[in-house]
C-alpha cells in the first residue's frame, strides 16, 4: 500500500522497475539452471525396428479418382480382364488401411494426370516377402502365431522368418486380401476353400496345412491325436457331428443332445463299451444291459423293437394283453415263454 502523500501514477514506474529486476535475475540465473539440468538423450530404436511410413493420403487423390471409376480405368487402357483387380470399392479409401493413402504403400505419383508418370516406381503388391518389411511390418510388427482366445494358430512365425531372411514365403495379401481395397481379411471358410487351399495345392504346401488343424487349435483333450474332421462335418456349426464315425447312431432324443451332455470331459475316447447302460440306469430287473435288445433305439422307451419279435403280432386278437405293462409279464426270476400256460391256467384244469 502506497503512502498517502504519494501520487497514484507512481505505481507505474514501480511496476516497471520490478519487471526489470525479475527479467535481470532470470538472465543471470539461466546459465546456472542449465548447468544443473540433466540433458535428455533421444531413445534409440531397437535394432531392426521398422521406420514409420510417410502418410500420403493427401497425395493419393489421383489414384482414387481413377481406380474407383470403371469407365476411367477403361479409358486409360485397362483390359476388361484386369478390371476386377484394378477397380476398388468406392468407400475403400475410408477404410482403416485406405485412409493411409494409395501412395503410402504403392508409391507412384498420385497428383498427376499423366498415366505413365503416375505409375512410375509403382509397388504392385507391398505385402510380398520383399516389400512387407517396409510397408506392412511398421504397423504390424507384433504378430502372434497363437491366438488362444479364438483357438486359432497362424503361420506368422514362418512368414516373418522368411521376410527377415529374404526367403520366399507367401505375401500378407495371400491370406488377408487387399485390405485397403475394401476387402475383408479371411472370415469365412468358403473364402478359405476357394482361395488359400487352391494356392496351397499349387505350391505343394504340406497337406496337413489344409486340414482344420492347420488353422484351428482343438479345444478337446484329444485334439493332438484327432483332427476336427474326424467328428465334425460342418464349418458353420461345430456341434454337428459326422455320424459315420460315431459309435452309435444319433437319432430320436439322442440326436437332440449336445455333445457334452454325454461327454462330460472333452475326451471322446473314454466311454467304455458304448452301451445304453453307460448313460442310462435300467428301471427294471429283467432283461440284459443292452436296452436296444428290446426298446427302439432313440425312440420312446415304451416302444418295443419289432425286429426279432413283435409283441403286437404275438398277442394280436387277445383282449387286454396290449394294456399289460412289461413288468406284468417280465418279472424277476421268471423265464417267460409265449405260451398261454406261462401265465394262464388251462380251462380243463381250472
Amino acid at each position: 500500500m502506497l503512502p498517502s502523500n504519494w501520487p497514484n501514477w507512481s505505481l507505474i514506474p514501480i511496476t516497471l522497475g520490478l519487471v526489470v529486476v525479475v527479467v535481470g535475475l532470470g538472465l543471470l540465473l539461466e546459465p546456472a539452471v542449465q548447468a544443473v539440468t540433466p540433458v535428455l538423450e533421444p531413445t534409440e530404436e531397437p535394432a531392426g525396428f521398422p521406420t514409420a511410413l510417410p502418410y500420403a493420403a493427401a497425395q493419393s487423390d489421383g489414384c482414387v479418382e481413377c481406380h474407383t471409376n470403371e469407365q476411367r480405368l477403361t479409358d486409360a487402357g485397362s483390359a476388361a480382364s484386369d478390371l476386377p483387380r484394378l477397380l476398388i470399392a468406392a468407400d475403400a479409401p475410408m477404410t482403416l488401411h485406405g485412409r493411409l493413402g494409395c501412395v503410402t504403400c504403392h508409391k507412384g505419383i498420385g497428383t498427376t494426370q499423366n498415366i505413365d508418370a503416375a505409375h512410375e516406381g509403382l509397388v504392385p503388391n507391398p505385402s510380398t516377402h520383399l516389400q512387407a518389411d517396409t510397408y506392412c511390418l511398421p504397423c504390424h510388427h507384433d504378430l502372434r502365431s497363437q491366438i488362444p482366445e479364438h483357438n486359432i494358430q497362424t503361420p506368422h512365425e514362418r512368414i516373418l522368418w522368411g521376410i527377415h531372411e529374404d526367403e520366399e514365403v507367401c505375401a500378407c495379401s495371400n491370406c488377408h486380401g487387399p485390405v485397403a481395397h475394401g476387402e475383408e481379411p479371411i472370415r469365412t471358410h468358403d473364402f478359405l476353400a476357394g482361395y488359400c487351399i487352391d494356392c496351397h495345392e499349387r505350391n505343394n504346401v504340406p497337406p496337413e496345412r489344409n486340414r482344420c488343424s492347420g488353422c484351428h487349435v482343438g479345444p478337446h483333450d484329444v485334439s493332438q491325436a484327432m483332427d476336427c474332421e474326424t467328428c465334425h462335418e460342418s464349418t458353420q456349426t461345430w456341434s454337428s457331428v459326422e455320424l459315420a464315425v460315431h459309435p452309435m447312431e444319433l437319432k430320436g432324443r439322442h440326436g437332440e443332445l449336445n455333445c457334452f451332455e454325454c461327454h462330460l470331459r472333452p475326451d471322446f475316447r473314454n466311454i467304455s463299451g458304448f452301451t445304453c447302460s453307460d448313460c442310462h440306469t435300467k428301471p427294471h430287473e429283467f432283461g440284459g444291459e443292452n436296452c436296444e435288445s428290446c426298446h427302439v433305439g432313440g425312440g420312446e422307451w415304451k416302444s418295443i423293437e419289432a425286429e426279432g419279435f413283435d409283441h403286437l403280432a404275438i398277442w394280436q386278437g387277445y383282449e387286454h394283453h396290449e394294456d399289460v405293462a412289461c413288468e406284468g409279464c417280465h418279472f424277476a426270476g421268471y423265464d417267460l415263454s409265449t405260451e398261454c400256460s406261462s401265465c394262464h391256467t388251462p380251462e380243463e384244469e381250472s
